[in-house]
């Protein structure tokens, strides 16, 4: 097949980055350029079309892996093997990084994994990628092709619809349910009808894949401008609609996210465990499905510390709260905070103002100190040192250590 031009993008700066240039320009070596040995492919073209920003840059050849390596080496570029079997490879120089794909073809899939072989054809590789946004090609001129004839169109009409028959394309890796849900919430402009029912249809079978992906995928949802929306849309067809707990509450969802953008605060931890009702308990019920990292767990404690502290409408309960559970906690449950009307909107400047600027000072007594005043080590030197903290922070977090009350000598 050869392709065709089918629209041409504008002079883009990253597209004459020397080290693409250079990728590029050792990969389509001698051959022809009507024969083009190397294309930008999927998100880059997809964002540039439609003016969003080019976040990850992927590229396809037909040449095999072995080859791409030899090639790269030979012209002093470090190549990375991340994925031979699937055709993959990551190359980076100077902070740019992205990988380069053989064209593949699936010879077998079950929802899970597929086994691919490789082949010289855009189309053939264009067939098994998702939807039809994401099956678009690009050189470094700016021409952009279409192999299958309809990815421009599904583009410009914002339209996220499966390659293919969407059943099929389901079959071959259940991910693609959470997939179709995050790109219609990022670039759709409504729900493609077939990608929904088949998308109901397959949805039991999520629990087969990994935790690894499905959290991946759905922290990438929770991470859209307007979560609660794809989660209504998800939940009411029966998408991980066991996910949450019985009584969560997406109006909360919506109210934190708005406040989020409003400040430029937006956080995945602090999402998520308001999707969880803010109990703790409901976050670890979630483990069904999700891998919730540690730090993660360990945010969420902190704002809820923050949050269940005292009023934050005073300066000295935001200092506390900062220097309890440091300061994107305390941001992120004064976020809260205003969905639960508990905060005024007008003093959350104010709020953020010190939460961004307040110097965070250090207790000036150790357990140490306590031993020179004769207390023994162990749970009373414990008791007495938070008692004392406490009251520093009471006092104004004053470094006087005369404005304390110390233990007598014993």
């Amino acid at each position: 097949m050869t392709l065709e031009i089918k629209h041409k993008i504008a002079d883009k700066d990253w597209l004459k980055t020397p080290f693409i240039q250079k990728v590029f320009t050792a990969l389509q070596g001698d051959i022809p350029a009507d024969e083009p040995q190397a294309l930008f492919v999927g998100g880059c073209v997809r964002n540039e079309l439609l003016g969003k920003p080019v976040e990850d840059i992927d590229i396809a050849t037909p040449l095999e892996p072995q080859a791409v390596i030899q090639i790269l080496e030979k012209e002093g570029i470090k190549v990375i093997p991340t994925g031979l079997k699937h055709g993959t490879v990551t190359v980076m120089n100077e902070g740019v990084r992205f990988e380069i794909t053989t064209l593949r073809r699936d010879e077998k899939t079950d929802g899970r994994h597929a086994e691919v072989s490789f082949t010289a054809s855009w189309e053939e590789d264009a067939k098994r990628r998702d939807f039809g946004i994401n099956t678009l090609l690009m050189d470094l001129n700016g021409n952009v092709y279409d192999p299958l004839g309809y990815g421009i169109e599904a583009v410009q009409k914002r339209q996220v619809r499966f390659v293919g028959k969407a059943s099929k394309r389901i079959a071959e890796d259940f991910l693609r349910i959470l997939r179709f849900f995050r790109f219609s919430a990022q670039y759709a402009d409504a729900y493609d009808t077939e990608g929904l029912k088949a998308c109901r249809d397959a949805a039991s079978n999520i629990k087969t894949l990994s935790k690894e992906r499905i959290t991946q995928e759905f922290f990438k949802i929770l991470s859209v401008d307007n979560p609660y929306e794809v989660l209504n849309v998800m939940f009411s067809h029966d998408v991980l609609n066991d996910l949450p707990p019985k009584d969560y509450d997406l109006k909360t969802l919506e109210q934190l996210c708005t406040f989020q953008s409003r400040y430029g605060l937006q956080a995945i931890s602090s999402r998520l465990l308001v999707l969880a009702g803010l109990d703790m308990g409901n976050v670890r019920a979630m483990s069904n499905y999700l891998l919730i990292p540690g730090v993660f767990i360990k945010d969420m404690e902190c704002i809820l510390g923050s949050v269940n502290l005292r009023d934050l409408t005073c300066a000295s309960a935001i200092h506390e709260s900062i220097y309890r559970f440091g300061r994107n906690a305390t941001a992120q449950s004064i976020m809260i905070e205003l969905v639960q009307d508990r905060v005024m909107n007008g003093y959350a400047p104010t709020a953020l103002g010190i939460i961004q600027s307040w110097e965070v000072p250090d207790f000036p007594i150790s357990g140490h100190d306590l031993i020179k005043q004769g207390i023994k080590p162990g749970p009373a030197l414990g008791k007495e040192l938070n008692r004392l903290e406490q009251q520093w922070i009471d006092n104004g977090f004053k470094t006087d250590l005369s404005a304390l009350k110390l233990p007598p000598k014993s």
